[in-house]
């Protein structure tokens, strides 16, 4: 039998050692409490990822400055900002991925959709607000939510390349880190405006957004799924490999074939991969969002996909599903 020499201190591992890593960590900690100052619950995200720590985390979201700087202070945990509890409303204005594009020549992201959408409606403006850079060259518009009315999440169905992040969802708060890129305030508004009414109504009636050239192809949903099944842990490999093969069976749909319940069943597969801390919750909508377009659903109404796809998310938001490993493989430890 081996006997471990406990004579000597056993070292930390380096990455977790260094004055960069401890850097990182003083400066996450300041962010965090600081959007408790402000009176918005915070959780912690996988280190360098966007996925949160705790299973619970809505629940768990808090503006404890103990529990804050103990939970911080222990590791560089990108922040989580839980809308919900937060009462924000969160406009995320994304860029595009490789080949896809809005079919409009001024469109060209989620800004300028944006735009374009208060273009067309009297009187809207984009109120200035506490404005977040993303990693990715995005924004997050964060603005309080009206009080008396319920606001929840919604993928693409006010517009192209905009997602919105409210009751059950949460935004990657300032100062945290993906790829080494960091989430930046941008300007110099640091409190949350209230939503103008034009957002709130877009959000509440989900009108279908702007034709972009008809829905996508299945393939083309196949495809953007693909890179995600070689990226991350096993257990996330795993995890995006449910959501391309959900995606894939949901977009090869013909009319009258049930697609409506299998899309409640694709999106209640991914809450509880999303629960779980295997997916990211923005990032299953909009691909389910964009598989059930290419089956044809939402033809009529967008709001058709967004009612479903949120009752079949909450559902399997309530029951986290994990990889079932081999006993003799199981690794111990939280997430």
């Amino acid at each position: 039998m081996r006997v471990r020499d406990v004579s000597a201190p056993v070292p930390h591992r380096r990455e977790n050692n260094t004055a960069a890593t401890r850097a990182l960590r003083t400066t996450l900690l300041a962010s965090a409490l600081k959007y408790a100052e402000r009176g918005m619950y915070v959780h912690p995200l996988l280190v360098g990822a966007k996925e949160p720590r705790w299973l619970d985390w809505e629940a768990r979201a808090t503006r404890d400055p103990e529990v804050i700087e103990r939970t911080w202070g222990r590791a560089p945990f990108n922040i989580g900002v839980a809308c919900g509890p937060s009462a924000l409303v969160a406009i995320d204005l994304d860029v595009p991925h490789d080949g896809d594009v809005s079919g409009l020549a001024d469109i060209v992201d989620g800004m300028t959709m944006l735009d374009s959408l208060a273009a067309q409606i009297p009187g809207a403006q984009i109120t200035p607000t506490l404005t977040v850079r993303t990693p990715s060259g995005g924004r997050h518009l964060v603005y309080r939510a009206p009080a008396g009315v319920e606001v929840r999440n919604t993928a693409r169905t006010i517009g192209w390349c905009i997602d919105t992040r409210a009751a059950g969802g949460y935004i990657v708060g300032i100062g945290s880190q993906v790829d080494g890129v960091a989430y930046e305030l941008e300007g110099s508004v640091t409190d949350p405006a209230v939503l103008p009414e034009w957002l709130l109504t877009l959000i509440t009636t989900a009108p279908e957004p702007p034709k972009s050239g008809g829905a996508p192809r299945r393939a083309d949903v196949v495809a953007r799924l693909r890179d995600l099944t070689r990226q991350g842990t096993r257990e996330e490999r795993w995890a995006h490999g449910i959501l391309r093969s959900e995606c894939d069976e949901l977009a090869a749909m013909k009319p009258d074939t049930g697609r409506n319940n299998r899309l409640n069943l694709a999106a209640y597969r991914a809450g509880q991969l999303v629960a779980a801390g295997l997916l990211d919750q923005a990032v299953a909508e909009e691909h389910l969002t964009e598989a059930a377009q290419a089956s044809g659903l939402g033809e009529k109404s967008a709001f058709e996909i967004e009612k479903t796809l949120r009752s079949g998310m909450t559902a399997g938001l309530s029951r986290p599903r994990r990889m079932t490993m081999a006993p003799a493989r199981r690794m111990g430890g939280a997430a």
